[in-house]
């Protein structure tokens, strides 16, 4: 029974990368039919917010806090708003600017991003593995960049890392968000608020009405948000961390392999070589990864 429950855990977190992986390839295939990111991002927050409310609600849960006064003072649950829908916003005019093998080699510096927020906010200390595995990282995104640096654009190359920081910074405030029944509601109420007002500075020149957009935009938020939090969810309690771990990074070969199909062009022997040096020192940093206790922040020099 108990190796079922692992089972069924470890492809609950391979069907998560492998849905984070499509995702960006219905992104891309949305700007392809004419969409911007913008028209995208409203129903990215709209539907989740809807959906995680609606679930919340329903959901009862008597260990979590019932003191509503905490969801608002606790700072890090802004920051899970502002960081996931900064990390939609600029992935998406990554994917925009280029294919998503090229954005994708952005959003994965995550993991060492991760390690250096908390160095830098709580003082946590970086390891000399881990500081090798970062080297490997880096290593292997070289290659892919050298392998592509004619399909590469400065724009989308800023906001591919971009996205990387704000999905780092994403992960790191979920570790001390308030333990509340409406926490995933909140935040996406905040990210909701955030992408309006983007969309209301831009409403010239967009058109989130449109069949082509509410088609696209129900269909990335179900998969990049609602689908994901499920299967990342049931995978989290029923799948060890190191399966886990190793599993939910397909989503990096799925991005890259699937656009070399789709889109081309066949990738060279680097790009291969590239790409399986960053899924393995990923998948390294992300084993390493311990979770510490909210330590006190560092004192401003």
């Amino acid at each position: 029974m108990q190796n079922k429950k692992y089972t069924l855990g470890a492809w609950a977190a391979f069907l998560a990368g492998l849905t984070f992986g499509i995702n960006s390839i219905v992104v891309k295939s949305a700007n392809n039919v004419g969409l911007h990111t913008f028209e995208l991002l409203a129903y990215q927050m709209i539907i989740p917010l809807i959906y995680f409310a609606i679930r919340s609600i329903i959901k009862k849960d008597n260990q979590v806090d019932t003191n509503k006064k905490s969801i608002v003072k606790n700072i890090y649950n802004w920051i899970a708003g502002i960081s996931v829908v900064m990390t939609s916003l600029f992935y998406y005019i990554a994917i925009q600017e280029m294919d998503p093998s090229l954005a994708s080699i952005g959003l994965f510096q995550y993991p060492w991003l991760f390690i250096l927020f908390g160095y830098l906010i709580y003082g946590f200390k970086i390891r000399k593995i881990q500081l090798i595995a970062i080297f490997i990282l880096w290593v292997g995104s070289m290659l892919l960049v050298s392998a592509s640096l004619q399909e590469i654009t400065f724009l989308g190359s800023l906001t591919g890392i971009l996205a990387g920081i704000s999905f780092a910074a994403y992960l790191f405030s979920l570790r001390y968000v308030s333990h509340h029944k409406y926490t995933k509601p909140f935040v996406f109420l905040i990210a909701t608020m955030i992408a309006l007002l983007i969309i209301i500075f831009n409403r010239s020149s967009i058109n989130i009405l449109s069949l082509e957009a509410l088609l696209f935009g129900m269909i990335t938020a179900t998969l990049g948000q609602i689908i994901t939090f499920e299967l990342l969810s049931f995978a989290a309690k029923n799948s060890r961390p190191v399966i886990m771990a190793a599993l939910t990074t397909v989503e990096l070969p799925v991005a890259m392999v699937v656009t070399w199909i789709i889109w081309g062009p066949f990738p060279s022997l680097i790009k291969y070589i590239g790409l399986i040096i960053m899924v393995v020192s990923v998948i390294w940093l992300k084993l390493d990864e311990k979770a510490p206790k909210k330590a006190k922040l560092k004192k401003a020099i």
